[in-house]
């Protein structure tokens, strides 16, 4: 008999791993209205509409083997009150294992190598962030996502003939592919704690932005300086590799 692998939040990252997951797992997906309701149950989905005003599916949702909770906090106006209320729930603790995904904007916006052992301070970090993951302590993996790119998401491309007045610094991305991959090599493997996602390759962003607009045929960002200084703001993403997993995409220069 299948097991059941909860999507909450079924956009950009959630529905591609919907479709990785769906021979492997009954899935259930969370959706924010009925506007693909049929699309996804055509598409062998168990789909449920859940928001923070209807919340009627929740018991449902929650009722499964493992759980992956995406939501950017922008797309929900009480976003941190939407985390308590799943999280409060008392189908929560019969789950598996429960993936949440985060951000590297938890770690200070200054110069240093942040792995999981830096010691986060509240006022140091985005407090959206901060007391999301203190609500979501509950989780067995917490990912701390870099820059999620691939794609149709192509670094620099959203900048396209804008002026860009920052100081130079180097990336810290993460492909799609290897947030889906660390999923289901979590699972295979029985793994738990936070880890943070990033390629191990840190390009400068201005030679990764004029590599992609040549590539993909868009117009370069206008990059002006007052110096050439480089923001060393690094994301180590190492700590999932020393159990054995490996980054499909090592450099962000090479994503597709």
């Amino acid at each position: 008999m299948k097991k059941t692998f909860t999507i909450l939040g079924t956009g950009w990252l959630g529905y591609t791993l919907a479709n990785k997951m769906k021979d492997t797992y009954n899935v259930k997906v969370s959706l924010k209205d009925k506007l693909k309701y049929e699309d996804m149950k055509q598409k062998g989905f168990y789909p449920f509409v859940l928001n923070e005003k209807y919340l009627k599916n929740l018991d449902e949702l929650l009722m499964c083997n493992f759980l992956f909770i995406n939501y950017p906090p922008s797309k929900i106006d009480n976003y941190l009150d939407f985390l308590q209320k799943i999280y409060s729930h008392p189908n929560i603790k019969n789950i598996e294992k429960i993936f949440f995904i985060s951000s590297t904007s938890i770690y200070p916006n200054v110069e240093n190598t942040y792995d999981e052992t830096f010691e986060i301070k509240k006022e140091e970090s985005k407090l959206v962030v901060f007391e999301a993951e203190k609500i979501a302590s509950l989780s067995h993996i917490i990912f701390r996502c870099s820059g999620l790119m691939g794609y149709d998401r192509i670094a620099g491309r959203y900048f396209s003939g804008k002026s860009l007045t920052s100081s130079n610094k180097k990336i810290n991305h993460v492909h799609r592919d290897d947030v889906i991959k660390a999923t289901l090599f979590s699972i295979k493997n029985d793994i738990n704690g936070i880890f943070n996602l990033c390629s191990p390759i840190h390009p400068l962003r201005d030679d990764l932005y004029e590599l992609n607009s040549k590539k993909y045929g868009f117009e370069k960002p206008i990059l002006e300086y007052k110096d050439k200084k480089v923001l060393n703001r690094v994301i180590d993403g190492s700590k999932i590799e020393s159990l054995g997993f490996r980054y499909k995409y090592q450099n962000p220069m090479q994503y597709l």
